[in-house]
């Protein structure tokens, strides 16, 4: 039988939290929906223009733009987890914007050298 560690303990105590901070986070969670479909939005453009691009350069975009890239996927995750109650804190701008996931290995396309 396979097992599964997990961030989340089977046997723990469950919160029970006011109304008032559940209306909250219902208003918080509807911003939060929408302005996750526009980064996703920004994301598929993203997308399109680094697909575009190494189409036509052959080469990968630059850094700049896949750092944007990398930090746009990094606040899709913060705000996620924020919606599944995985969070309890709302993500910017109630707080510092993320940090990007690491990268630290490029992508090497091609041919090893």
């Amino acid at each position: 039988m396979m097992t599964f560690e997990s961030e989340f303990d089977a046997d723990d105590d469950f919160v029970e939290i006011d109304r008032s901070d559940t209306a909250v986070r219902m208003l918080y969670t509807l911003v939060f929906y929408v302005i996750a479909n526009v980064a996703e939005a920004v994301l598929t453009v993203l997308v399109l223009f680094q697909l575009g691009f190494a189409l036509i350069t052959q080469r990968q975009p630059g850094p700049d733009i896949r750092r944007f890239a990398n930090h746009t996927i990094s606040y899709l995750v913060r705000i996620g987890r924020y919606l599944t109650y995985n969070e309890p804190d709302p993500p910017f701008p109630f707080q510092e914007f993320p940090r990007e996931l690491r990268l630290d290995v490029p992508v090497q396309f091609g041919e090893p050298e």
